[in-house]
This record gives structure tokens, sequence and C-alpha cells, in this order.
């Protein structure tokens, strides 16, 4: 036997080994097991809504879960929004919620930047609690909020008189 046909040989068989090797390689990366989630969404009604006051500044608007307003107010010059915004609970369960500052406004250009929060369970509007806007994740927590109850939001707003521009400010309202 010559020495190419050892070699010979010895090649075919490695090559064998080598593509059987790749075979069962690819074999058991072929071995699966199943698992399944069998679901649904069921998309129904809003449970607490936000509802425009008289006092909202004409531009508020509502999409769905999410207020956008801008509050135009004059450097030195103190105003309130009294009947701004309302959050009422539209279905029959009663929720407990917490209202935080979650982004807000710069204290060092602002005399007053409040939100007062008041409730009405009774027909009449009862004071609850103050936020102020110019501290971050300043909160209100553990409100609860019955079938049919509002809470009004009014706004006390009073820019410096150094004040100027567009300052935003973000407040989350999150309930179980």
């Amino acid at each position: 036997m010559t020495l190419e046909k050892i070699r010979s040989k010895k090649s075919l068989k490695l090559l064998t080994l080598l593509i059987t090797s790749l075979m069962i390689a690819g074999v058991s990366a072929a071995t699966y097991r199943y698992m399944y989630i069998n679901g649904s969404i069921t998309v129904g009604q809003a449970k607490l809504i936000w509802i425009k006051g008289a006092d909202a500044p004409v531009d508020a608007s509502i999409q769905g879960s999410t207020v956008t307003i801008d509050l135009d107010v004059e450097p030195g010059t103190p105003l309130n929004f009294t009947n701004c915004l309302f959050i009422k609970n539209n279905v029959t369960t009663t929720y407990t919620m917490n209202i935080t500052i979650t982004s807000p406004v710069t204290a060092a250009d602002f005399d007053e930047a409040k939100i007062h929060i008041y409730e009405n369970s009774t027909g009449s509007w009862l004071y609850v609690d103050t936020l102020d806007m110019t501290i971050d994740n300043d909160a209100v927590t553990s409100l609860q909020i019955a079938q049919g109850e509002y809470y009004r939001l009014s706004f006390e707003i009073a820019a410096k008189t150094t004040a100027s521009g567009q300052y935003t400010f973000s407040v989350e309202v999150d309930y179980v």
C-alpha cells in the first residue's frame, strides 16, 4: 500500500467522522419541547377618567389617560385655575390612588407652583392636600375614590418677576 493510499483512507475516515458528528449535532439541536400561552386581551371601559373643568386652558386636551395642559401665566402675577381638572371614578369598584410630581418645575423661578386637591363624596368639595410642583416625588397617597366620586385638581401658579419661557412638569396618577 502506498503512502498516498493510506493518507487517502485516513482522510476519508476523518471526513466520514466529521460529517457524522455534524449530523448528530444537527439532530440534537433540532429537538424541541413546547410550552404554550393561550390568552386574550379584553378592552373595556376606562376605570378612572379625566374631565376638563371650566377653568382649564382652551388648548388642554385629554387623550385616554393622558392630559396635556399649558398653564399660561404672567411673571409676577399669581393665577389660580380653580376648576381646572377632575378625576372621576367611572365604574363600580373603589380604587386607591396616588398622585405624584414626577418631573418638577424649577423652584427658583416660582413663588408658588401648587396643585390643590379636593374630593367630592358628599356633594361639596372638601380640601384633601396640596402638591408642590417644584419638589420631585412630592406625593399625596392612599386617596380612596368610590363609584361616581370625583377629585378636583386646582392649580395655583405664581411665576417670579424674573421668570420667562416654558417650564415643563409631569404628574403621575396611579391607582389599584
